[in-house]
């Protein structure tokens, strides 16, 4: 997800049809330039060379998010429905995959990860490691960071694993999804980064955005890039 202010102007984006190393590239309206869905770079017209803001946002199913956003608003489409029609492109290991400059091959080309990218550094992590791991505490930049996974609804997230100046280290409780610091034993919700309760009840970790990817995406985009697996 990314914030659409550039320059004092406010963009609005349109899908171009255009695919570069297999990725989605959008087109601006107000100057026509095209941007990478993956980098949130424009890489071509006026704006080309600028990166847009990237913003925290969570992947999840709508049963576990009205969990903790109970009023949440629904953005609706025409029409819902029960069938995937990617369910063949997800299972074929090589459908649709063309053009690629980087070839990687310590993952499968379709294999997903969570990629992060912070203080210069770049690392992915694969969904089948996270779904073993649950919560892991890791460090990307130079920064302290715990990943939490759930495997069965493909949700994750990162954060910052420090409230103010104090580093915490954080573990999976013993039944469920969640997180327990090793400090003073607050449990966190791992969707919401907020401590539910404990000595630091009502705290909040801080969210990293995070990029949802294929391997042979994000390794195109980022090759040598770290990866956990």
């Amino acid at each position: 997800m990314y914030a659409r202010d550039v320059k004092g102007k406010t963009l609005t984006f349109g899908v171009s049809g255009k695919l570069i190393r297999n990725s989605l590239i959008m087109f601006d309206r107000q100057t026509g330039s095209l941007w990478s869905h993956l980098t949130g770079a424009a890489i071509s017209g006026p704006l080309r060379g600028t990166e847009l803001e990237r913003i925290a946002a969570t992947q999840t199913t709508w049963k576990l998010w009205r969990q903790v956003h109970a009023d949440s608003r629904l953005l609706k489409t025409d029409s819902y429905r029960d069938d995937d029609p990617y369910a063949g492109y997800y299972a074929a290991p090589d459908s649709g995959v063309i053009g690629r400059k980087h070839v990687d091959d310590r993952l499968r080309a379709k294999d997903r990860i969570i990629g992060v990218r912070l203080g210069g550094a770049v690392k992915a992590y694969s969904f089948k490691a996270l779904g073993r791991a649950r919560v892991l505490d890791d460090q990307v930049g130079g920064t302290p960071l715990v990943v939490v996974f759930d495997a069965a609804s493909e949700s994750g997230a990162v954060y910052r694993r420090s409230v103010g100046d104090r580093l915490f280290d954080f573990n999976a409780p013993a039944t469920g999804m969640g997180l327990v610091d090793a400090q003073t034993g607050s449990t966190w919700d791992w969707l919401s980064g907020r401590s539910t309760a404990g000595p630091l009840a009502g705290a909040n970790l801080e969210q990293i955005p995070i990029t949802y990817s294929f391997w042979f995406g994000w390794v195109d985009f980022y090759p040598g890039t770290e990866l956990f697996r």
